[in-house]
């Protein structure tokens, strides 16, 4: 029973509101140094995440993001950051029953949940000649639950719940090519209060709570030369666990976990005011019955002066 459970609770638990897109990606923070008062930065991504084992999803993200920035001095001000994800995603779901059997595809496509990134950020330069300097920074993000979501589905794009990430940032660069970053951040996710649990009868509606959820990242960066960068991360994501409320009381749907991912980024710089980033990221450790993922993307960025 609790096998079957948790097999029909991996399609109602997929939130496809492109998360990782969310998340910084190298000398995203060291931009503060370059782009001008009152710049605008504007970010495309696409990404294909799939993974394939007992859980199988295929998913293709597509996000539009825009930033102003304000600049007094060392100090960078963000009042304005805005991204939103576009999905289509199939979840294949198995029978437990017969695991060996075919699996039924579930399929969901839309606008995800719109996230707004504020950012204040302070910098500190050591030396101008070998362009040495340090910066540190807080993003609050705020995720804002406007997404698709159908409560009768068991697949939807939106999570139909808030969540609020604060994250802290500190990063150098040193010996003039290479950059150091790392970042920490935990999640605070609001109820969703139109949760779907399947049954014979078709199912009933019940408010899902989560624990907080805790990330860390590390990238490190060089330049190879004057329009081309390489880089990597190393990303750990830890989701705090899943509890449903019912007549009998609090009941845990799925357990903490912890997935360990590696980012490989190239960055080729097109011109002064636009970057092409080309990107690999595989899961490389996960807790016990969560299935590996990767995926394989592009980022354009252009900065209007």
């Amino acid at each position: 029973m609790k096998r079957m459970l948790l097999s029909v609770l991996f399609a109602v638990l997929f939130s496809a509101t492109g998360a990782q897109a969310q998340q910084a990606d190298l000398r995203d923070y060291e931009a503060g140094f370059f782009v001008p008062h009152r710049g605008i930065i504007t970010n495309m991504y696409l990404r294909h995440v799939s993974a394939s084992g007992e859980r199988d999803f295929s998913q293709l993200q597509a996000a539009f993001r825009a930033t102003y920035v304000l600049k007094f001095g060392d100090l960078v001000v963000v009042p304005l950051d805005l991204s939103l994800p576009v999905v289509d995603v199939t979840v294949f779901q198995g029978n437990p029953a017969s695991p060996s059997g075919p699996k039924t595809a579930l399929r969901a496509s839309g606008v995800g949940d719109v996230t707004y990134i504020p950012t204040i950020g302070y910098g500190l330069v050591q030396n101008a000649e070998d362009n040495t300097h340090t910066w540190f920074a807080l993003t609050p993000y705020v995720t804002v639950p406007v997404g698709s979501y159908d409560s009768n589905r068991l697949v939807n794009i939106g999570a139909n719940r808030w969540v609020v990430r604060p994250q802290l940032v500190a990063g150098q660069r040193f010996k003039k090519i290479f950059t150091a970053e790392l970042m920490g951040s935990v999640a605070f996710q609001g109820d969703n209060d139109e949760f779907l649990i399947p049954s014979a009868e078709g199912g009933s509606k019940v408010v899902m709570s989560q624990a907080p959820s805790f990330g860390g990242i590390f990238h490190l960066g060089m330049d190879l030369s004057s329009t081309f960068f390489t880089g990597a991360g190393y990303i750990v994501e830890a989701s705090g666990k899943r509890t449903i409320d019912t007549s009998a009381g609090e009941l845990e749907i799925a357990k903490s976990t912890t997935v360990q991912s590696l980012r490989l980024t190239m960055g080729i710089r097109l011109e002064k005011a636009s970057t092409l980033m080309l990107q690999f990221q595989p899961d490389v450790a996960a807790s016990e019955g969560v299935t590996k993922s990767q995926f394989i993307g592009a980022r354009f960025t252009h900065v209007f002066f």
